[in-house]
């Protein structure tokens, strides 16, 4: 109780500015650095003490308040790092935490060459907006009514609309000093991509990089990538366990959710160094199998030898990453290289994952 949550964020804050500051050149596609942001709705301990800290409404005979919070990231999607984390009450949404975000990525790197790639849930002009003044850019899947009046002059699969700021659009800007640029302007350029999915299905992409920068196809093959946030979330509960929390309160949840964010981000660096050192190959050439490292391994080796990385004798700490690595270039496991992501993140289960007696989280 006696210690801030916050030790645990700059953990991580500290881990992601010393690595992205000693190796400036890797991860990034054209140039740019490229994100996605995405949320989920995470389980809590059903608790009197958790409902009250969280905001959740008592459970009344008209209506059941399942004890839940909102938790959103940024991940680079390349790296597979998770950049910037939240958890938050449930009711705060999640354009304020994805501005929350971009802020915090801000004061730590020059977002000018940062892409981040939203799902349909994002479409906001105020996202828009407050990307363009920091000069960073966007990816947004639209909704199917999205600007639907303004698509209708498009013409091919590519082209530029016109949004004009009427009252109501510039009332939904928060800030300020942007909404009074905004009515100086009196309307934002916002191109649109028409892209064409495998199953025949349309989808539409808005987005400010230009059409020298990215061709139809490249926008197409960006917003594919945004699945890597999917898969880390599912690594976040699965592996991590990141949901399994050791208290009710409200500072031991919040504890508990950023150090398995730090664990996350460590045991994804021992990947990509224990992958490097992979020598075993498949037996047949002409498989589409590859080796790779065993998130799950590693998270537990990290668990287990945790301690030693702790210790004041860098030496010792040097030598349990050492071993950490060798371990994760030899318990491997296959990734066939051609098969296509078709898993859909599975709702929240609704019954009580916390019964009184398991804490298995570390």
């Amino acid at each position: 109780m006696f210690l801030k949550p916050e030790l645990y964020k700059a953990l991580t804050d500290s881990f992601i500015d010393k690595l992205y500051g000693e190796f400036k050149g890797f991860s990034k596609f054209k140039g740019y650095v490229v994100c996605a942001c995405d949320g989920s709705i995470f389980s809590l301990p059903i608790t009197k003490t958790t409902r009250k800290e969280f905001d959740v409404p008592d459970d009344s005979i008209f209506e059941v308040h399942r004890v839940r919070s909102r938790v959103s990231c940024i991940m680079d999607v390349n790296s597979k790092f998770i950049l910037t984390s939240k958890i938050v009450e449930r009711s705060v949404d999640e354009i304020t935490l994805a501005l929350d975000h971009l802020k915090e990525l801000n004061n730590i790197f020059n977002i000018r060459k940062f892409i981040t790639i939203y799902d349909r849930g994002y479409v906001s002009l105020e996202l828009m907006l407050n990307t363009e003044e920091m000069g960073s850019k966007y990816l947004i899947r639209l909704k199917k009514n999205s600007f639907i009046n303004q698509r209708k002059y498009i013409r091919g699969y590519d082209g530029i609309i016109q949004v004009n700021w009427i009252n109501s659009r510039l009332n939904g800007i928060r800030d300020e000093k942007l909404q009074e640029k905004a009515k100086e302007n009196k309307f934002i350029e916002i191109r649109i991509v028409k892209v064409k999915l495998k199953t025949g299905e349309i989808e539409y992409l808005a987005t400010n990089l230009t059409k020298e920068e990215f061709t139809t196809e490249e926008l197409k093959e960006l917003y594919n990538q945004r699945w890597e946030i999917e898969t880390g979330f599912k690594k976040l509960k699965s592996l991590v366990r990141i949901e399994e929390f050791t208290g009710n309160r409200r500072i031991i949840i919040e504890q508990d959710f950023y150090a398995h964010i730090f664990i996350y981000n460590l045991a994804n660096a021992i990947k990509n160094d224990g992958q490097n050192k992979i020598t075993r190959k498949p037996r047949n050439k002409e498989d589409q199998m590859i080796y790779q490292p065993n998130f799950s391994k590693i998270v537990g080796n990290i668990y287990l030898y945790f301690p030693y990385l702790l210790c004041e004798n860098t030496s010792k700490t040097k030598i349990t990453l050492e071993f950490l690595i060798n371990q994760a270039s030899k318990e491997l496991v296959q990734k066939n290289v051609n098969k296509t992501q078709c898993d859909i993140r599975k709702e929240p289960d609704i019954t009580n994952k916390y019964p009184g007696n398991t804490r298995r989280s570390h």
